[in-house]
């Protein structure tokens, strides 16, 4: 049972929060970030116990959020019809291992119940063993993630629209160094979508 002021503040705004600067590890590339809450307040309190308490039963109250703001980014970000795919950021081993599920996975699959159009890959795979990145500055999140991510698998088709979905963003840094992964591996990263992101 959720309140009405947090089931207020769960209702999707999807906007493009900002466009991604990925030029320093692919020239020239800029790609938009769509967010659909502002992670803060009672929204920042839901998604840390989404994920990291474990509260499983918040999936169909934040799930809604992403999905907005996919089909934000599949409005304003693609100019084809064709079918898209969502590639989740990875959870590390260890913190899956913590949590007991992949918190991003949970959250695309039930995306993709829900109705969306898109096909999820899980081809980027999270090399690092070491502690999480919570605590730390921008500077520190930026060279924490360097070189975190590889793929793994079929990916898909040249040319097909990818969009990198993942629970928040805030410095940005996962989110510009798996969008670098898989541009240098030859995907079309149209888009980031997330939940929330910092206001």
């Amino acid at each position: 049972m959720m309140c009405d002021q947090c089931e207020g503040l769960l209702q999707p705004r999807p906007r493009l929060r900002r466009a991604l600067d990925v030029g320093d590890l692919v020239p020239d590339l800029r790609v938009p970030v769509v967010c659909s809450l502002d992670y803060r307040g009672p929204v920042r309190q839901m998604l840390n116990a989404y994920k990291d308490d474990g509260q499983r039963s918040l999936t169909p109250w934040l799930a809604p959020a992403l999905l907005a703001s996919i089909n934000h980014a599949l409005i304003t970000c693609v100019s084809t019809h064709q079918v898209h795919t969502l590639v989740p950021v990875p959870t590390r081993k260890s913190s899956q291992r913590r949590r007991g599920f992949d918190h991003v996975e949970r959250l695309s699959a039930a995306v993709t119940r829900s109705g969306s159009q898109c096909h999820t890959r899980r081809v980027l795979r999270d090399r690092r063993s070491d502690p999480g990145s919570k605590y730390l500055t921008a500077e520190d999140r930026s060279a924490h993630v360097r070189e975190a991510f590889s793929v793994r698998g079929t990916l898909p088709s040249l040319g097909t629209p990818v969009i990198l979905i993942d629970d928040i963003v805030t410095t940005g840094a996962t989110a510009r160094e798996a969008t670098a992964t898989l541009v240098l591996a030859g995907m079309n990263v149209v888009a980031v979508a997330t939940i929330a992101g910092t206001p």
